[in-house]
C-alpha cells in the first residue's frame, strides 16, 4: 500500500443518517438471473462505470462500506434533480462548517445489465477531498448498499468481474467457506480473531469495507483489549470528508477470519476516529465496532456477499499467500495536473530512506529510473515505491525550479 494507506473512508468514518430509502431499488435487465460487470482496480478499489439519468459513463467506487451512494461532483447531476433538495451541513470536529451535502432524488442509475429508478444519492456541494488526486484518475462517486442490499454480489478480484445474482435463484458455488456477517444500517460486519505476541487473542467486530484500500483499521484508542504493536510509524492515514485522518501503522501478528489465517497484517490505528465516540454511547457491548476490514485483505479471496442470509462466502485466490507489503521508500505522492500525471510528494516518513536522502514534501518527481514521470500512472508509481528491499530507485525531483538527482536503496520501514 501507499503511505496514503487508506483510500478515503468516505462514509465508513463519516456516516450520514439520511435514511433516504430507494423505493423501487435495482432490477436486472430482461428478467436475467445473473449479470456481469467488469471493473478496474486502483489500489485494490473496485472502479465501475455507471450512468446517471442517461449521462456518462462516470467511474464510481463499488463500496460495501457506504451506507448511501455519494457523488463527489455536483456537475454530473442535472439541475432539476437538485431543485428544492434537502441540504445536510458537514462540520469539522471544531464545529467549523466544511461544506454541504445535497440529497438528490429521482435519479435513474444504470450499469451493465441493471437499472435503478427513483434513486436517492448524496451530492457534495464542492469536492473538498481531492479524490482524483489521491487515486490518480477521475472518480465521481461511491455506489454500494443500493446493490448489495438488492442482489447477491460476487467479486472476482483476479478476473476483475462483479456478478450480480438474483437472490431467489442463487446457489452457492462449491469450495467456498461460509462466514457469518451482521448487516446493520445497510453495511456488513464480521467478527475476526486477532493476536499479538505476548497478549491473549481477542475477537474484533469489523466493518467489511471494500472502499478502504488497507487491510485493517483498529480503534485501539477506544478499546482497551486492542494492543498497539511495539513497532509503529506515525503517518497521515488518509482523507475523509471531515479532513485528514492521522494515526499510526503497525502489524498485527495473527489474524483469523472464517478458518483462514494471516500473519503480519499491516494495520492502521487512527488517533481520532469517529467510531470511538459512537462506541461510547452503546450499552450493549456486543454491538461495539472495533474497526474495519479493508480491500488489501478482501482482495485475497473470491468473495460473495449475501445480505439476505447474513453470510459472506470466501474462497482463496492467487493473491492469498502474498505478503502484506508496505512502502519501502518512505514517501508518498499525489497526482496533480489536468491529466493527473504530475506527481508531487505529499508525505515523508521520519527516518525513512526518502527522509535520509533529503526529499521534502512539495518536491515534484520529474523522472523515475530514467523514464519521465508522466509516462507512469499513479498505480505504477505506488508499485515502484513498495518494491522489494535492496532495489535501487533513481529519482529526478524539481524543487524551486532546480532539478536534483536522488538515488535511494529501498528498505523495509515496517
Amino acid at each position: 500500500m501507499t503511505l496514503r494507506y487508506t483510500f478515503l473512508c468516505v462514509l465508513s468514518v463519516f456516516v450520514f443518517k439520511t435514511r433516504a430509502q430507494n423505493p423501487y431499488g435495482f432490477e436486472l435487465n430482461n428478467g436475467s438471473k445473473t449479470v456481469e460487470i467488469s471493473f478496474r482496480k486502483e489500489s485494490n478499489l473496485l472502479i465501475i462505470p455507471i450512468k446517471i439519468n442517461g449521462n456518462g459513463p462516470f467511474d464510481f467506487i463499488f463500496d460495501t462500506g457506504s451506507e448511501s451512494g455519494l457523488i463527489f461532483e455536483k456537475s454530473i447531476i442535472p439541475g432539476y434533480n437538485l431543485d428544492d433538495a434537502r441540504k445536510i451541513p458537514v462540520y469539522a470536529k471544531a464545529g467549523v462548517k466544511l461544506t454541504e451535502l445535497i440529497v438528490a432524488n429521482n435519479l435513474v442509475v444504470t450499469l451493465n445489465g441493471a437499472i435503478g429508478i427513483n434513486q436517492t444519492m448524496l451530492v457534495l456541494q464542492e469536492d473538498i477531498m481531492g479524490v482524483h488526486n489521491v487515486i490518480g484518475s477521475n472518480i465521481y462517486g461511491v455506489l454500494g448498499s443500493e446493490l448489495f442490499n438488492r442482489f447477491v454480489v460476487e467479486i472476482d478480484y483476479v478476473e476483475k468481474i462483479i456478478k450480480l445474482h438474483d437472490p431467489i435463484s442463487f446457489k452457492k458455488p462449491r469450495n467456498y467457506k461460509a462466514v457469518k456477517i451482521e448487516v446493520n444500517n445497510f453495511r456488513p460486519y464480521v467478527t475476526v480473531k486477532l493476536g499479538q505476541k505476548g497478549t491473549k487473542q481477542f475477537k474484533a467486530k469489523l466493518l467489511v469495507d471494500s472502499g478502504a484500500s488497507s487491510a485493517m483499521f483498529l480503534d485501539e484508542a477506544n478499546n482497551d483489549n486492542i494492543p498497539l504493536p511495539k513497532r509503529t510509524i506515525e503517518i497521515s492515514l488518509g482523507t475523509g470528508i471531515a479532513g485528514v485522518i492521522e494515526g499510526k501503522i503497525g502489524r498485527v501478528q495473527k489474524m483469523k477470519i472464517g478458518g483462514y489465517r494471516f500473519s503480519n497484517v499491516t494495520t492502521s490505528y487512527p488517533t481520532d476516529w469517529s467510531i470511538g465516540s459512537d462506541n461510547k454511547r452503546i450499552i450493549d457491548k456486543s454491538k461495539i465496532r472495533h474497526g474495519t476490514l479493508g480491500a488489501d485483505l478482501l482482495s485475497r479471496f473470491d468473495v460473495i456477499f449475501d445480505y439476505s442470509k447474513s453470510t459472506m462466502y470466501l474462497k482463496k485466490n492467487e493473491n492469498f499467500s502474498n505478503d502484506f507489503i508496505f512502502n519501502t521508500v518512505g514517501l508518498n505522492v499525489m497526482a496533480m495536473g489536468l491529466d493527473l500525471n504530475n506527481y508531487v510528494v505529499s508525505d515523508i516518513i521520519l527516518d525513512s530512506q526518502a527522509h535520509k536522502a533529503g526529499i521534502l514534501v512539495g518536491d515534484e518527481i520529474i523522472s523515475l529510473n530514467g523514464k519521465p514521470a508522466f509516462f507512469y500512472s499513479l498505480h505504477d508509481v505506488n508499485n515502484m515505491l513498495r518494491d522489494k528491499p535492496g532495489t535501487l530507485l533513481t529519482l529526478i525531483i524539481r524543487r524551486d525550479k532546480e532539478l536534483i538527482k536522488k538515488t535511494i536503496r529501498q528498505k523495509r520501514v515496517l
